[in-house]
């Protein structure tokens, strides 16, 4: 089982640090999915600092889609899903136009 959280991300952007908020789909511990922009992202997080913010991550894989397609994902309609189908989802999503 999968559930849907908001993660947040420590990013520097030019030296200047931001918190980014996303919305995640847990999929394994330490392990989401993220949809943003134009991007889907497995990301493993590693390292979180004392009020849970990511400090460390890894992007495990990324797909490029049209950011209206991105922007119509909702994880809250995958999070009963398995993780198998959840990708399968995902993938039919993908090859819809926007």
């Amino acid at each position: 089982m999968t559930n849907v959280i908001t993660r947040k991300y420590w990013y520097d952007f030019n030296g200047e640090l931001e918190i980014v908020e996303k919305q995640a789909l847990v999929i394994a511990p330490s392990t989401v999915v993220t949809a943003n922009g134009e991007c889907v992202s497995i990301e493993v997080i590693e390292k979180t600092d004392e009020n849970g913010i990511a400090t460390v991550w890894q992007t495990i894989a990324n797909v490029i889609l049209p950011e209206e397609i991105v922007a119509k994902i909702d994880f809250e309609s995958l999070e009963d899903l398995s993780v198998a189908e959840m990708f399968r989802r995902l993938a039919a999503i993908s090859t819809k136009k926007a």
